[in-house]
């Protein structure tokens, strides 16, 4: 007789390990998912360098694009300004020439001027005058000092407003530097005010205040101011 010596204890010690070998359902899933994810985030990484460095070339040609509009706009402002420049030294050449030319207002002319603004009651004893060097700002004028007597305060203060409203001379550098007044004495029975002014010539061309040449008789200046006007030196 044949006798079967079946282990039955052996058989499931191998099932047991063949279970243990094989890997649960879940967690072939979730390596699969969670390579799928991996894979879609690397493409995104990937996607949005794409378009980062995509987007940082198109930056990078329009700020070169820039940069050279830039090179040419301060290139045409430093002709502009060099131009500037050879036109002020032109301007200031030609104010030169024509300054020369024409002169400077003739102290007959101005001399009448304040004659015919002087009050019967205002006696102008002396003027002097002393040239003032031009500057950057200004031309050349000449300051005056006008001396003299005044019947009273009043009388004075009006000459002096007279003086201001002169074309020919500077409003604001027409100033009363001094005033005395002066007693009656037995000889005299009346009072007079003793005064100094001090004043300057207009700072405008003559073009400018030509009418008033004019009624000075300043002919000659008159004349030259003309000229240059016809030929579109002056206007």
């Amino acid at each position: 007789m044949y006798t079967l010596d079946i282990n039955f204890l052996s058989d499931r010690i191998v099932d047991e390990a063949q279970a243990a070998d094989r890997q649960p359902i879940a967690d072939s899933q979730f390596l699969v998912y969670g390579g799928a994810v991996a894979v879609v985030a690397f493409a995104l990484v990937g996607g949005a360098w794409f378009f980062l460095n995509s987007a940082n070339e198109g930056i990078q040609q329009k700020l070169s694009t820039l940069t050279a509009e830039e090179s040419q706009l301060n290139s045409r402002l430093t002709a502009i300004k060099t131009q500037e420049t050879e036109l002020q030294a032109i301007e200031a050449r030609t104010g030169e020439l024509v300054s020369l030319f024409v002169g400077n207002l003739p102290v007959s002319a101005i001399a009448d001027d304040i004659r015919k603004r002087t009050p019967i009651t205002v006696q102008v004893e002396a003027i002097t005058q002393s040239s003032v060097a031009a500057t950057a700002q200004a031309p050349a004028t000449t300051a005056l000092a006008l001396t003299g007597k005044a019947t009273n305060y009043n009388e004075l203060n009006d000459f002096l407003l007279l003086l201001k409203s002169s074309p020919l001379l500077e409003d604001q550098e027409t100033t009363l530097v001094s005033s005395t007044l002066q007693p009656a004495t037995t000889d005299k029975n009346f009072t007079l005010v003793n005064f100094q002014i001090r004043t300057a010539t207009t700072k405008k061309s003559p073009s400018e205040i030509l009418p008033a040449l004019q009624k000075t008789g300043a002919d000659g200046l008159v004349t030259r101011v003309n000229l240059l006007k016809q030929q579109g030196v002056i206007k």
